[in-house]
């Protein structure tokens, strides 16, 4: 099950979250025993990105070269107006800018961090060539609605995506793009499903009665999930987690931790699979009524 897990390595390179309780980004040293404690648990997969602060350079300096963990990053966003031929060759500078600071010779998956991207001139050849040259296995994009994640699981050169997903946020189901990559899967074109927000940033795990002023209108949201949780006897945490894992669509749930104990407390969340099936089948469908403000963290 481990396997299934991908460990997001944004806290590494900066303060995140808005349930952050220690308000800082973990030392390198920290970052380092989180990584080894991953590795020796059986975790294979690291997410990170060149815009997460200096979460590059501490998985370089941690030297990933010959470990066998499979590193997912992104493309930088920069609005520069360029050609196509300068777009594209930006794409292939800046993967190679990332390898340099994950000092890899490859990565895994080579994503976009915003779907717009895909619409300008360049970029999805820059994509081919990232691929082309051997700079990564696959090639991606991170998503933050559900007509972009349609759009990239119907893309031919597309075989990789990072979606947004938890028990409040349940947009993509509505719309159909299980049933998309269910589909291209079973007509033999591999399609890799990472989701990200099993715990909408820690929000889930909050006490409602304490929200923060610019998620207030999260309450209720939250409190009957929480309730749904703890009436099937899981903490919110675990049922949280368990969620999105239980998911058959899903095949790795990104998930951030600020230090070595949450690491292998949400490992051992992941071994209560085989008992939330009830619980998940209660949480299944029950937010249709969510507002977006309320999911997408943007908008708080």
């Amino acid at each position: 099950m481990h396997q299934k897990l991908c460990l997001g390595t944004v806290q590494f390179g900066q303060c995140y979250g808005i349930k952050n309780e220690r308000h800082r980004q973990p030392t390198q040293e920290e970052c380092f025993g989180i990584l080894d404690a991953a590795q020796a648990q059986g975790v294979a997969y690291l997410d990170t990105a060149s815009i997460y602060g200096t979460s590059e350079q501490v998985l370089g300096a941690y030297g990933l070269a010959g470990k066998g963990l499979r590193v997912c990053t992104k493309l930088r966003p920069d609005d520069t107006a360029r050609s196509a031929s300068e777009e594209a060759a930006f794409v292939v500078a800046e993967a190679r800018a990332s390898l340099a600071r994950l000092r890899l010779p490859r990565v895994y998956g080579y994503l976009l961090h915003r779907a717009a991207d895909m619409e300008r001139p360049g970029v999805m050849d820059g994509l081919a060539q990232v691929r082309a040259l051997g700079l990564a296995e696959h090639v991606g994009v991170s998503i933050y609605e559900p007509e972009e994640a349609l759009a990239v699981v119907r893309h031919p050169a597309l075989d990789l995506i990072q979606i947004p997903y938890n028990a409040l946020d349940q947009r993509l189901d509505r719309a159909g793009f299980f049933d998309e990559t269910a589909k291209r899967k079973a007509a033999g074109r591999p399609f890799e499903v990472f989701a990200r927000s099993a715990f909408l940033q820690g929000l889930l795990l909050m006490d409602t009665h304490h929200l923060p002023e610019n998620v207030r209108d999260a309450a209720p949201f939250v409190q009957r999930f929480q309730d749904i949780a703890r009436a099937y006897g899981f903490s919110p945490t675990e049922a949280a987690m368990l969620y999105s894992l239980a998911h058959p669509g899903i095949d790795h749930i990104v998930f951030g931790v600020d230090t070595e104990e949450q690491l292998q407390a949400n490992l051992k969340i992941a071994e209560k699979l085989n008992v939330f099936d009830t619980c998940a089948a209660a949480l299944r469908g029950a937010f249709d009524d969510v507002p977006r403000k309320v999911v997408v963290p943007s908008l708080w």
